[in-house]
């Protein structure tokens, strides 16, 4: 059995003297100011936007390229009648895409309905089936692909020669031709919005906004006799999606999910609050991981093994009673899912792991029939146990589709760029991506997708686990952000903004205390300073009594805990070069 590789320690370095200045501004510790600083904070401002996000931060939506134009197109299809689809992708920022642009359409009077492909009978992305399906009830006047369509040349020119106009709104990195229509995506090349790096249902969020300031100045509020809808209520969606498309929790994106998760706290929506049903009424308890275990997992499992549309019933559902009946529709798609996973994760581990043994660069294995919707789910775990590119492809009635996974550092867009005239389509992003082929040409793609990967990670461009520790600390500096709360300042978690990992030296073992087969806690102390740490039972002999160590920790908060604790990510003896502890189980 290959062994999980190791990670090596990256304590990152900090300019002092900024950081100095930023603590004296905020009158903060340099301590807390490092985390900042490591996470592109250098002014007051910054921090302040950071620290306390607000929707007035909400960056200038005209600033989009075409939004002007995008605002006009689907204003004046609305003004005139014309029926609209909105055509969505089936995972959660496709879902809550929809959802958003729908709600803001739907009560105007709007002539609109919404598609989602189901992966089992429709197919999956914006390609010739799913668009097939899509227009069997009907074609629309305008078309509004949300989380798709970037690769969708062929079927933008098949709908326009319908007579169907096209709007795309997206967040995917453009490769190849682009569609000949209007494209609203802060990724183009020519694209002057600050953020790049938003989810789909963040730029949805900023067409809302446009389209809601355009019709209020054009009077439509007062001539169907509606009150103007608040964007702060939008909000839960916007999270929901952009926690579960795993982008940055940076900037705008960071705004947008702190202050979402406020809206998912007051259950206003009754698709969401059905959802959270088995979950304590302290809304201290909902957080970012609420959303990564709890919600994202059962809206995913529609797209992936039932119907994703009825994902935006269930969020559009005005009767908690029917939202409740959906909920459990999710539910009973999510141990669908779990059980396909089980199956196919075995036996998958087991053909990446003798590839791995050969000296492979990358990873690709196929099998006929593997379940298409959990594909996705195959390759990340394939990526997290070996760290290698993984590209895992179902192969059913001579055709191939899959998805992809890849480490920092390595393009995985860029590696299927490579293999474009083996493809029948491909997209993604850098880290995560797409493709479809005739099974025929897997062998061949194998091959170049190997030659490549071996020219791209060669020396020193292997891409290698490591830890980012923002600071080394004293147990007492520690205690004391712990005591001030400072450090759930910090979150919400996620993407280039994790958890704050500090390093502590020299620290002694005193008691540890087995909580259970998975955790320990440990009483540690440096100096005259004692600290709990919460330790994997695997990793206990390491930290035997008396010996001295350098660990890692990261604070662990909980609803209205006063006790602090802190969790352990890494420990090694002083002068050893890598941890100890396996972290993907820590």
């Amino acid at each position: 059995m290959i062994k999980p590789e190791t990670k090596y320690w990256n304590l990152k370095e900090v300019d002092t003297d900024t950081v100095d200045a930023l603590a004296s501004d905020l009158n903060e510790t340099q301590l807390l100011t490092s985390v900042l600083y490591n996470r592109g904070i250098r002014t007051p401002y910054q921090a302040r936007r950071f620290l306390q996000p607000t929707l007035d931060d909400l960056t200038d939506s005209m600033l989009l390229t075409h939004m002007r134009e995008a605002v006009e197109l689907c204003l004046s299809a609305y003004e005139r009648g014309a029926s609209m689809l909105i055509f969505g992708d089936n995972d959660v920022d496709g879902v809550t895409s929809t959802t958003l642009l729908y709600q803001f359409l739907k009560p105007l009077g709007a002539n609109v309905r919404y598609f989602l492909p189901r992966r089992n009978e429709d197919g999956h992305g914006f390609n010739e089936e799913t668009l097939g399906a899509a227009l069997s009830s009907g074609r629309p006047d305008l078309l509004i692909t949300v989380d798709c369509g970037m690769s969708g040349y062929r079927e933008v020119e098949h709908l326009k020669s319908l007579g169907t106009e096209v709007l795309i709104v997206d967040h995917h990195t453009a490769m190849g031709t682009l569609p000949d229509t209007l494209i609203l995506n802060p990724k183009l090349p020519d694209d002057r919005f600050p953020y790049k790096d938003l989810a789909a249902v963040g730029v949805v969020f900023h067409f809302v906004d446009a389209l809601l300031r355009e019709a209020r100045g054009r009077g439509i509020y007062e001539r169907v006799g509606l009150t103007p809808p608040d964007l702060h209520d939008m909000l839960d969606l916007v999270c929901l999606g952009t926690i579960a498309d795993v982008v940055p929790l940076l900037g705008e994106n960071r705004m947008f999910v702190s202050v979402g998760l406020d809206v998912i706290r007051r259950r206003k929506r009754s698709g969401i609050a059905a959802l959270l049903s088995d979950i304590g009424t302290d809304e201290h308890f909902i957080t970012e991981r609420t959303i990564c275990y709890r919600l994202a997992p059962r809206i995913n499992a529609a797209g992936r093994v039932g119907d994703p549309n009825e994902c935006v019933e269930l969020l559009t559902a005005y009767h908690y009673s029917d939202a409740q009946r959906i909920a459990r529709s999710l539910e009973n798609y999510n141990h669908q899912r779990q059980n396909a996973e089980a199956a196919m994760i075995n036996e998958a581990t087991a053909m990446a792991q003798q590839q791995v043994l050969e000296g492979r660069k990358i990873i690709v294995i196929a099998r006929e029939a593997w379940q298409q919707g959990i594909l996705g789910i195959i390759s990340s775990r394939i990526l997290d146990k070996f760290y290698k590119p993984s590209v895992v492809i179902s192969i059913s009635d001579g055709k191939g589709r899959g998805s992809a996974r890849s480490p920092e550092g390595f393009s995985i867009l860029d590696a299927f760029a490579s293999c474009a005239d083996l493809l029948e389509d491909f997209g993604g992003h850098h880290s995560a991506a797409g493709i479809n082929l005739r099974a025929e040409l897997i062998p061949e793609l194998t091959e170049r997708l190997e030659k490549y990967a071996s020219s791209m990670l060669s020396g020193t461009n292997v891409p290698r686990r490591s830890l980012d520790i923002d600071a080394e600390a004293s147990m007492g500096q520690l205690l004391k952000l712990w005591q001030n709360r400072y450090l759930e300042q910090l979150g919400p978690f996620g993407t280039s903004n994790k958890e704050p990992a500090f390093l502590l030296r020299k620290v002694r073992t005193v008691l540890v205390k087995r909580l259970n087969h998975v955790y320990a806690r440990v009483k540690m102390r440096q100096d005259n300073v004692t600290m709990s740490i919460l330790v994997p039972t695997a990793v206990l002999p390491e930290i035997e009594q008396g010996v001295s160590l350098d660990i890692v920790v990261t604070p662990k908060y909980a609803p209205l805990k006063e006790t602090s604790e802190f969790i352990l990510l890494a420990v090694k003896r002083p002068g050893d070069t890598a941890d100890k502890v396996d972290l993907n189980h820590a």
